[in-house]
């Protein structure tokens, strides 16, 4: 039998499959083209994972359609053989991980109606559920936290598997992939909160008893649990469901934006309230009120982690009944999501600390891919690799053998196109230390049907099967640092501009490579140090979160960069939102301005060292850049504003810039004890300036053009943002070698100047 593991080689974590590396490319895609299949397999492609249903959900039958004429569709397991059979065909030495589907039948839920997703009527939502192997119409979502659903399918999946392990290629199976929710990815398929039908759950048996024993797990007793909620109804035998108005904040900048864009003309609307402060008992501005209403924030943290525990149950199953197979999940999507009504946000170190998943996966997102743009992706892949772990993007890149919406939008027109855009993402992959499969969901298979992309994989397994015979332990100087715990404190926008769309826009820009962590990582003691972190999302954090931080920085007197509220809230203080939470964190005193305000500042003082890339006059504190969809091709980005909005009151502090509505101080820089703090008081700050903050910090630079920019200790990779002149600057001297060129760019090198074309990639091995 094969037997595949996680395993660190040379410094961070790989695929091995029979004690071999497997490079970070596989495949995924539909087996109708057996001429294509063998050519995936000729450029290199060796790890396919193969899309089925367990027979429980597709038992099989015979028909008759529409022209009378017989037909049978197959069952899971046969649609399984039959793929299996056609890709040993074309590629003999081909693994399979099967990404099987664990979704109930239809049957199953008409059955079994309190298993499903249930409304305060205690209706349901009827719903399509699809993914790229089944179609169903649904008479309600099946709920994650269902027991009776984990038990069946648990069945069915151990039937699959009992029948897997008689084939005559079962040493071929790898691993298994865990599906289930709307297309594959774990999230229900309708809204728990849905306020054009005056619908909220979840009020299934199975989810409240999964939430009530979540909440003794965090709380312990009722009493600590009525004084959180400041609710003396609290109890963990009928936690309280949040209604719709209690979760106002949630669509906090529905009545912003409708304030700012009416503001003007409010005498003229007939009919219309304008609320620019956008404040409720249940909300401060974006924030929920977590003073009285702490219980929506752990009602959608349950909903999440009823989703983990359920991947985690299938993934201990497996785990128990095999050695040498991985296993892995759709998780952790911090981009391009719903952060509520998705469920896969904030239990990723739920599932990554249960030891039975060995990764998670995740679509990048669907903005700015075409050429001079960047695929960000949705997770926080530096603290999978601490545990030794891996994420694994799932490349779904188009090209130009796409149907016309999709090259358009795509901006792909030709081949030079594509392989440009294929060239960007694969280096990300192998800088960032990610594994990635290649996803065709074409409808008839075919995006990299192509001699020229069949030759581009195959050249990218050589170099990746190179690069992971040298030392790929990372040096990067620059850490983000994220927040599972106060996704749901804030508005779903307030998440989406400062977890999604601001990694589209700027931090793969600064020049620089940079990792990518939750927060908790900071107290352990194999997290590397780094010389600047710039701190995302940390609204929520508790004395011993803020203490492990402050014990970080301190380590080597690193330079820390604070964006919006960070430790606004604090759960430990009787007073559990309040600037003061955010001075003790910071060390700056802080002023806070209850409405709607802009966050557009200017730099003061362009000589100060930590402002060095500044450009003057330009407005900073929001996202200035054009980020679109390339799938919904709507404009993403609304108007820039703050609600609540905080400034700098600190006489001790270096002020660097001031808002230019208010003139008051919006950006600044202090001296701490053993470290640095530098205070944004905007949810943004621009990529020159993060870029400043790395000089400031002693970090390498390699480039300063607004070009994509990734790298780690042995590749430098160049995406051109536009056609003309561009500069890289190596940590030090060295000979700069053209991957996909074979050839240098020349010998003792400390600056190279290329002409490019404005999607351009150049991969260089620097020796």
């Amino acid at each position: 039998m094969s037997y595949a593991e996680i395993k660190n080689i040379n410094g961070s974590p790989a695929f091995v499959i029979d004690g071999k590396v497997c490079p970070p490319m596989a495949m995924t895609t539909r087996f109708d083209k057996p001429d294509y299949i063998k050519n995936l397999g000729k450029s290199g492609m060796k790890v396919f994972f193969l899309m089925t249903n367990t027979d429980w959900l597709r038992p099989g039958r015979d028909y008759t359609d529409e022209n009378e004429e017989k037909q049978h569709e197959n069952s899971g397991m046969e649609a399984f053989k039959k793929n299996a059979s056609i890709l040993l065909k074309q590629v003999p030495d081909a693994y399979m991980i099967v990404r099987i589907g664990l979704h109930p039948p239809v049957k199953w839920m008409k059955e079994n109606a309190d298993e499903l997703i249930t409304y305060q009527d205690g209706s349901h939502e009827p719903a399509i559920l699809e993914s790229e192997v089944h179609r169903d119409e649904i008479p309600g979502m099946y709920s994650f936290a269902s027991g009776k659903w984990r038990h069946d399918a648990a069945i069915a999946l151990t039937e699959f598997c009992d029948e897997v392990d008689q084939l005559p290629f079962s040493d071929r199976v790898i691993g298994y992939f865990l599906a289930a929710g709307g297309t594959s990815e774990w999230y229900p398929v309708n809204s728990i909160c849905d306020r054009g039908k005056n619908k909220y759950g979840d009020f299934s048996p199975a989810f409240i008893d999964f939430y009530g024993n979540f909440l003794k797990k965090r709380y312990g007793t009722k009493e600590k649990l009525k004084q959180a909620w400041n609710r003396k109804d609290a109890s963990f035998d009928k936690p309280v469901i949040p209604d719709i108005e209690d979760q106002h904040y949630l669509f906090a900048e529905e009545n912003i934006m409708d304030a700012m864009k009416y503001y003007e003309s409010a005498d003229r609307i007939l009919g219309k309230s304008i609320d620019m402060d956008s404040e409720k008992p249940a909300n401060l501005g974006v924030f929920l009120n977590m003073k009285d209403y702490r219980y929506v924030a752990d009602f959608y943290d349950a909903f999440h982690e009823a989703t983990a525990d359920a991947i985690i149950y299938f993934a201990k199953l497996l785990k128990s009944r095999y050695r040498g197979k991985v296993v892995g999940a759709f998780y952790g999507s911090y981009g391009c999501t719903d952060y509520y009504n998705s469920s896969t946000t904030t239990s990723t170190l739920s599932i990554l600390d249960s030891g039975f998943v060995d990764f998670l996966a995740a679509p990048g997102v669907y903005n700015n891919r075409e050429s001079g743009g960047c695929v960000a992706q949705r997770e926080m892949q530096d603290s999978f690799r601490l545990r030794g772990q891996m994420f694994v993007a799932e490349e779904d890149s188009r090209t130009h053998l796409e149907d016309h919406f999709y090259r358009d939008s795509f901006g792909l027109y030709d081949v030079r196109d594509s392989i440009a855009t294929l060239k960007r993402d694969f280096a990300r992959v192998l800088c960032e230390d990610i594994y990635a499969w290649w996803f065709d969901q074409h409808s008839t298979g075919g995006r990299y049907q192509e001699d020229a992309i069949y030759r581009l994989f195959k050249r990218q397994e050589e170099i990746a099967a190179y690069a992971y015979t040298l030392d790929r332990s990372k040096e990067n100087e620059i850490a983000l640092i994220y927040d599972q715990e106060s996704c749901h404190t804030v508005s779903a926008y307030t998440d989406t501009l400062m977890l999604d769309y601001y990694r589209t826009s700027d931090l793969s820009r600064i020049g620089a490579p940079v990792d990518y962590y939750f927060h908790n990582d900071c107290s352990r003691e194999d997290m590397p140090d780094y010389k600047l972190y710039v701190m995302m999302n940390t609204f929520y954090l508790s004395d011993d979160e803020r203490d492990a931080l402050i014990r970080k920085f301190r380590k080597n007197h690193a330079v820390v960069l604070w964006l919006y509220a960070p430790g606004f809230i604090n759960p430990d203080r009787s007073d559990i939102m309040c600037n003061k939470n955010i001075e003790d964190l910071t060390g700056f005193k802080v002023g806070r301005i209850d409405r709607t305000c802009s966050p557009r500042f200017k730099i003061k003082d362009l000589s100060h060292p930590a402002v060095s890339y500044a450009v003057e006059d330009r407005r900073y504190g929001f996202i200035d850049r054009d980020v679109h969809s390339n799938v919904w091709l709507e404009n993403v980005i609304q108007p820039a504003y703050m609600n609540p909005g905080f400034y700098i009151d600190d006489p001790d502090a270096d002020i660097l810039g001031t808002y230019c509505e208010m003139e008051l101080p919006a950006y600044a820089v202090k001296d701490m004890d053993g470290w640095t703090s530098v205070y944004c008081a905007p949810q943004i700050l621009r990529s020159e300036l993060i870029a400043s903050l790395a000089k400031y910090a002693g970090c390498h630079l390699y480039n300063r053009q607004d070009d994509v920019i990734y790298a780690n200790k042995h590749f430098v990779t160049i995406h051109a943002a536009f056609k003309g002149k561009h500069i890289i600057h190596f940590k030090k001297p060295c000979s700069p070698y053209e991957m996909y060129e074979k050839r240098y760019y020349g010998h003792n090198l400390s600056k190279l100047e290329v002409e490019m074309r404005m999607g351009d990639t150049l991969m260089f091995y620097v020796k």
